[in-house]
Parts: C-alpha cells; sequence; structure tokens
C-alpha cells in the first residue's frame, strides 16, 4: 500500500508540472544543477531513453525515479490521453540510480511499434546528506 501510495503521489507530481510552462531544463534545485533526457530511435521500432542527471556535489543517490515512455496519439505530449505503453520504477531497477557521483547517465531500451510516436516522462532525483529533491523532465516525441 505503501509503494502503491507513493507511485500515485509521484505521478501526480509529473502531471503538475507538465501543466506548468516551466521547461525542465531551465529548472535547477539544490541538488540538481542540469538535466537532460531524450528519447532515441535506433531502428523500427527500436528506441530508447537516455537522461544524465548532475547534482551539485558528489551526491548520496541521483538519477531517474522513474521513467514513463507513452505512445503519442495526437500531434502534441497530453499523457492524460496518450496510452502508457512502459513503466520503470527505481525500485524495481535499481540501476536507473547512482550513488557516490556527480554525474548519473543511462539509458532504457525498448521495442516499440514501427511507425508510431512515443515521448517519455521522467521524475529525475538527487539526495544529499539526509535532503533531496526531484524534477520532472518531459522528452520531446520520436518516431519508432
Amino acid at each position: 500500500m505503501k509503494k502503491c501510495l507513493k507511485h500515485v503521489v509521484l505521478l501526480f507530481m509529473v502531471v503538475s508540472v507538465l501543466c506548468t510552462s516551466v521547461s525542465a531544463a531551465e529548472y535547477t534545485n539544490a541538488y540538481i544543477s542540469s538535466a537532460r533526457a531524450y528519447i532515441h530511435k535506433w531502428a523500427a521500432g527500436d528506441i530508447s531513453v537516455e537522461y544524465t542527471v548532475t547534482g551539485t556535489d558528489i551526491m548520496d543517490t541521483i538519477g531517474a525515479h522513474m521513467v514513463l515512455v507513452f505512445k503519442a496519439l495526437g500531434s502534441e505530449r497530453d499523457i492524460a490521453k496518450d496510452e502508457l505503453v512502459a513503466k520503470y520504477w527505481y525500485e524495481d531497477y535499481p540501476d536507473m540510480m547512482g550513488s557516490g557521483t556527480f554525474l548519473y547517465s543511462h539509458s532504457i531500451r525498448l521495442k516499440a511499434e514501427a511507425g508510431q510516436r512515443y515521448y517519455a516522462v521522467l521524475v529525475l532525483y538527487a539526495t544529499l546528506n539526509g535532503g533531496g529533491d526531484d524534477m520532472a523532465y518531459s522528452t520531446k516525441i520520436v518516431e519508432a
């Protein structure tokens, strides 16, 4: 129950952040100095979500807490209407986060329907000395 509540809160936070006009690339906080995320097409039906998070110091933990991949059903990203096709949680995929470093990069490769359009929504996260913060990031749309 506790894990489910945590996931609901994180999803609510993603929706809230995506409804604002501030881009994640412009947003920094006391724990994350910069962040980038991309969705990349390797071949027809083969895509990957790649991200890099830079901390403000040597961080206790740094990376992505959650990665959601959506199939775009319209011309714009709309997580309320688009189809969620994959979800990755740090609890299930511990290599989504690193520790003892100021920079962490990771990628997740997945199969997709060739010709369909996809984007990812990530919650990036960093902690230091008992404190921490997160930020939501949404990639551009790519055709698989």
